[in-house]
């Protein structure tokens, strides 16, 4: 399904019921509205992870502008205000009200850019598998090297600092199957790369031109909702010192932070009882969460 937010059309999909019947009477579900990561690759792998938590609450999934089937708008509009502004508006387009949004890896960033420019609108914020914004490649490297050994290690390094094409697929090839902890992931990533819609043009374009610019840490003083924060403790590309930094810069009492042992950057791979069971706590935890109309 497509909607328009006037400058620009976004694609979405639903999984699971809004309303449940129970008996004489229905029982409204939550809604989760999930934000997905790259830049450059659009909601499958997101929907993969997290699809299974449709049996708890809703579970809306979009293509962030640039991405996927949504309109592609223009490369100045690809920057974290903007995709922080159109997940406002498109959770209002959809009569979601407090609405709790997660954000995977790079969707991290745009969740936590729209809890700070936005304080009132989430009900909750969920931060998975990400650093929210704050990058740390020397620590990356290091436990890229642990991980896959010295061609892992020089392969992530001029990812990060090259920003061509060709680093991209480079790491693409070496370090991605390098996300999970369990066995066969080389061949699971590479099918989920396969069907994914990729536009390399806005990764490149955002690493090399956006980043540098805006600092998404520069809004957590602003962040008023509750938060959690889902942290592999071997995820190579968010270290689990900068995700523990970030934690400790949100208001303690209203956030939680959950190290998943043995987890990479998959997490819902790696740890998913315990990933989802505590995404589960924390939307029952909301008092008013979103809700489709």
């Amino acid at each position: 399904m497509r909607i328009s937010l006037g400058d620009v059309h976004l694609w979405f999909d639903v999984s699971g019921p809004s309303v449940t019947p129970q008996g004489d009477t229905t029982v409204e579900r939550a809604t989760l509205v999930t934000v997905h990561g790259g830049p450059g690759f659009d909601h499958m792998i997101t929907k993969v992870a997290l699809a299974p938590l449709s049996e708890h609450v809703q579970v809306v999934f979009y293509d962030q502008r640039g991405h996927g089937r949504s309109d592609y708008g223009t490369a100045e509009s690809w920057n974290l205000r903007t995709w922080a502004d159109d997940l406002r508006r498109l959770c209002d387009a959809l009569g979601l009200r407090q609405p709790v949004v997660l954000g995977s890896s790079f969707g991290g960033f745009v969740a936590l850019t729209y809890a700070g420019l936005f304080p009132d609108h989430p009900g909750g914020v969920i931060l998975a598998n990400t650093t929210g914004g704050r990058l740390d490649h020397q620590r990356s490297v290091e436990i890229f090297r642990r991980l896959g050994g010295d061609e892992a290690a020089a392969v992530a390094e001029r990812a990060f600092t090259d920003l061509t094409e060709e680093s991209e697929a480079e790491f693409d090839r070496v370090c991605y199957p390098l996300y999970s902890s369990k066995p066969g992931y080389p061949e699971e990533s590479r099918q989920r790369r396969a069907r994914a819609i990729q536009t390399i043009d806005v990764n490149l374009h955002y690493f090399r031109h956006e980043a540098s610019r805006f600092d998404p840490w520069s809004l957590l003083p602003s962040v008023a909702c509750p938060a959690l924060i889902l942290a592999g403790e071997d995820d190579p590309m968010c270290p689990l010192p900068v995700v523990e930094d970030l934690a400790r810069q949100l208001p303690a009492t209203t956030t939680r932070l959950v190290r998943l042992p043995g987890a990479r950057h998959d997490i819902f791979r790696d740890q998913p009882d315990l990933a989802a069971q505590a995404v589960v706590e924390f939307i029952q935890g909301i008092k008013r969460p979103g809700q489709l109309t």
